[in-house]
């Protein structure tokens, strides 16, 4: 059998070890920011699902649906603390001055939670954080004796 060139058979395994290093060198700046990247998608969908949950919670107690008897304070102070107690779990935990309840008597009850998500890779971002907002309208609940 011939050999054609000079090339001894199985002289790439091990002949270039520094070739690895330098591509993985080359190749690991990008490889950490797309996984910063991924967690930011994950951590950014998770606060909208948390902030879902809190409007809608937030929602039912203004809107009246949702009455716990012989609670003191107004509808829309209920609203908000169910709208923070459900947003606790975020990093910072949802405040309520970040909540806004509208009341319209009889008519509609409206929730808007605004959340500035941090993220991971903020230095592409000016801020450093995504605004999300969350808004739910919903018709006022009948109230018994009217």
């Amino acid at each position: 059998m011939m050999r054609v060139g000079n090339r001894r058979p199985g002289w790439c395994l091990g002949q270039r070890p520094a070739a690895a290093a330098v591509e993985l060198a080359l190749l690991l700046p990008f490889l950490a920011f797309c996984f910063a990247a991924a967690l930011d998608f994950g951590r950014v969908f998770y606060a909208t699902q948390v902030l879902e949950a809190a409007v809608s919670s937030g929602a039912g107690y203004a809107s009246g649906s949702v009455w716990v008897p012989g609670a003191p304070g107004t509808s829309a102070g209920a609203a908000a603390t169910a709208a923070c107690t459900v947003g606790a779990s975020l990093n910072p935990p949802l405040q309520a001055d970040q909540v806004s309840v509208v009341i319209v008597p009889g008519a509609t009850a409206t929730v808007t939670v605004t959340y500035a998500c941090p993220m991971l890779t903020g230095l592409l971002i000016p801020g450093g954080s995504v605004t999300l907002q969350r808004t739910v309208v919903v018709p006022m609940a009948p109230q018994p004796g009217s």
